[in-house]
């Protein structure tokens, strides 16, 4: 009888390790799912409307292929500031009623004005080649963030970028969709880093009474950008990234995730611990009477 409840003790406490173990390993894969390691991560691809301006062979390096912007205010000290590789592409229809595009690259020297007098709003505006870029920007409600809240083109429809327009000689004034209040919002005091292609769709407002039937698009890549500045060394901000997919990265929520999933295990382990600790109890004093 002895022998039999040794026996059963090293086959229960086999069996016990063997648990043990699984419950082991199953905490380690959820802690090493639960950090996501951006290192050994694969990277999707970038789908481009088109190839980045060519640097000289003497500087390819990230800002060979990208335009610096800086606006400074009226006691100058920058109060905007960025750095892209940007091209507008517009589509109209030509006297064939053909739908076709234009397209051309933001400059590395346009003609940059603006305004930085408020302390919630900032504009800043670029003219080059017959065009005219704007940029609003504001501050959120609380103003503890940053945004921009409206860009807005304005071109002739007879510009030379467009060949044989069907409809020449027009005022084109095309803006950001109202329902879209808010691009790439920002902490204040931080730079906005996206080296993920971002497209901004412009229209004619519906009350606009444009008869161009012009859309245009905006591509900016290896965005890094900042308003409300005001710093006397006029130089970037800590970085706040987007993710890949466009959204905005928190890193602590895979932190979370891999947390609550080890807890669960470590419980698992503690209830099942306690309930063959009582079972044992219980079989001995069985034994014993």
């Amino acid at each position: 009888m002895k022998m039999l409840q040794i026996f059963g003790k090293k086959l229960t406490n086999g069996f016990d390790c063997k648990v043990i173990g699984c419950l082991l390993l199953a905490l380690f894969v959820a802690s090493a799912q639960g950090l996501k390691l951006p290192a050994f991560t694969t990277k999707t691809p970038r789908v481009s409307k088109y190839t980045t301006k060519s640097p000289s062979a003497s500087s390819q390096n990230h800002d060979a292929i990208t335009s610096l912007y800086r606006l400074n205010a009226t006691n100058g000290i920058t109060c905007i500031l960025m750095q892209v590789d940007g091209l507008i592409s517009v589509r109209y229809r030509n006297k064939l009623n053909e739908d076709v595009e234009g397209d051309l690259y933001m400059p590395d020297h346009p003609v940059l004005s603006g305004e930085c007098v408020e302390s919630n709003l900032e504009i800043m505006t670029m003219e080059f080649k017959g065009f005219k870029l704007s940029m609003t920007f504001k501050k959120s409600s609380g103003g503890e963030g940053w945004y921009i809240n409206l860009f807005e083109l304005s071109y002739s429809s007879s510009n030379p970028l467009f060949e044989h327009p069907d409809r020449p000689n027009l005022n084109v004034k095309l803006t950001s969709p109202a329902h879209t209040p808010m691009y790439f919002p920002t902490p204040v005091g931080k730079s906005y880093v996206c080296d993920k292609e971002q497209t901004v769709i412009l229209y004619a407002p519906h009350d606009s009474g444009d008869q161009s039937g012009h859309i245009a698009r905006i591509y900016l890549r290896d965005l890094h950008m900042q308003s409300f500045m005001f710093k006397d060394s006029g130089k970037w901000g800590p970085s706040f990234h987007c993710s890949a997919t466009g959204s905005y990265r928190d890193e602590t929520a895979p932190l979370a995730v891999g947390t609550a999933l080890a807890i669960a295990v470590l419980l698992t382990i503690s209830g099942y611990g306690g309930w063959r600790y009582f079972k044992v109890k219980k079989v001995q004093y069985g034994s014993m009477e």
